[in-house]
């Protein structure tokens, strides 16, 4: 049955069909499309709107009824609108989605009630996120297996998915000059696996002074090399946690910094550390993308500093015949500072905790891990004891 239940999957599935010309330019078969990146500003004044037919109470509205008037304007407000909700995680992980992916890819063949609990689940992961691609798939194959093909409900799912799609299509055909916008960064995965891709590969860079994904495919029936996806909503979003100077810009209990791998970034302090968790709020971040060719004395870093700043570039540097993933800051507080390091080998798993050397005045400081890491979050800065 699990034969027949992956081989179903593929007619369920809406996808895009990716070919590559003889520039090594990603194309679209079969049609003549033109791609728009998003105006995140734009979408932003239109979805805040109450007068405007994009104002985004109204899009998730219709959404969840399945409107098919819907047009490709208003779908990739409502995708692309997510970057301004306040509950905006590009990062988010929902215990749902594991516990689908042990029913549907476990050992033992799924049943009928099963498919119902997956239908579920979905929904409860949409109803909190309406804009998880992934969820809407889950609830497509639920709903087939629990309803049948020629179900209104089922073709209420597979089209509600098929939109959302479509504006992400819009975006881009993935190539280094038009990358496919996403405001979650698994989304790439998903959507090369409903494209039959598999990446053999993935880095940070910087296109055009965003943060993207670049990944290297293994052979794939549309001849394409190379996937890009751009992801630089998602690393900016902790950015503008912290644009503005008021209280509500910073967090006491809690305060962190995610950094993506190849990154640049200032931080400053409120005032004087503190025994725990220090208010603080994040001055600059920016892509980074190159490789340092040591990890010590790397000359990255002015003699004199800003008080109460920190200063630092998660990135790759040479280290000895091959590459490691560093962390190498300096700090303008005064005394010696401690603060928690969690870093993740990949996007979608837990956040693994790390020892460090904490910090000091003026010094050059120096954190060391293997390359399979991608993502590190700073956390906790407070006074040494």
């Amino acid at each position: 049955m699990k034969k027949l239940f992956f081989l179903t999957l593929l007619f369920l599935v809406p996808c895009v069909a990716f070919s590559q010309n003889d520039e090594g330019e990603n194309i679209v078969v079969g049609e003549e499309l033109s791609f728009m990146a998003p105006n995140y500003e734009n979408i932003k004044r239109d979805i805040t709107d109450p007068s405007s037919r994009f104002y985004y109470p109204r899009l998730l509205e219709r959404l969840a009824k399945c409107d098919t008037t819907l047009d490709l304007e208003e779908l990739r407000c409502i995708y692309y609108g997510y970057v301004h909700q306040p509950d905006f995680e590009p990062y988010g992980h929902f215990d749902e989605q594991q516990e689908i992916r042990g029913i549907l890819f476990g050992d033992s063949e799924p049943s009928h009630s099963d498919f119902v609990k997956v239908r579920d689940l979905a929904e409860k992961v949409i109803a909190k996120k309406p804009t998880e691609l992934p969820m809407y798939y889950y609830r497509l194959i639920g709903s087939y297996y629990t309803y049948g093909d020629s179900d209104p409900r089922t073709a209420a799912a597979r089209r509600t998915l098929s939109m959302l799609l479509d504006a992400v299509y819009s975006t881009g055909d993935g190539s280094y000059h038009a990358p496919i916008h996403l405001t979650t960064v698994a989304h790439s995965y998903f959507i090369m696996s409903m494209n039959d891709m598999q990446p053999e590969g993935q880095a940070l860079i910087n296109i055009g002074g965003r943060f993207c994904d670049e990944f290297p495919l293994a052979f794939n029936e549309s001849g394409v090399d190379t996937l890009y996806f751009d992801i630089h909503e998602c690393f900016m979003s902790m950015s503008r946690m912290f644009e503005s100077h008021d209280e509500a810009s910073t967090t006491r209990a809690g305060s962190q910094l995610e950094l993506p791998l190849g990154s640049h970034f200032i931080i400053k302090m409120e005032g004087a550390l503190d025994d725990e968790d220090t208010k603080f709020k994040v001055v600059e971040m920016e892509p980074y993308d190159k490789v340092l060719p040591n990890y010590h004395d790397t000359g990255l870093f002015a003699d004199a500093g800003e008080a109460n700043t920190i200063e630092g570039y998660f990135v790759r540097a040479k280290f000895g015949s091959g590459e490691k993933i560093v962390l190498v800051f300096k700090s303008w507080i005064e005394g010696m500072a401690a603060f928690d390091t969690d870093i993740r080998s990949e996007r979608g798993q837990a956040w693994e905790e790390t020892s460090n050397s904490g910090m000091f005045y003026k010094a050059e400081m120096t954190e060391i891990w293997d390359t399979s890491y991608d993502m590190l979050r700073i956390s906790n800065i407070r006074k040494s004891k």
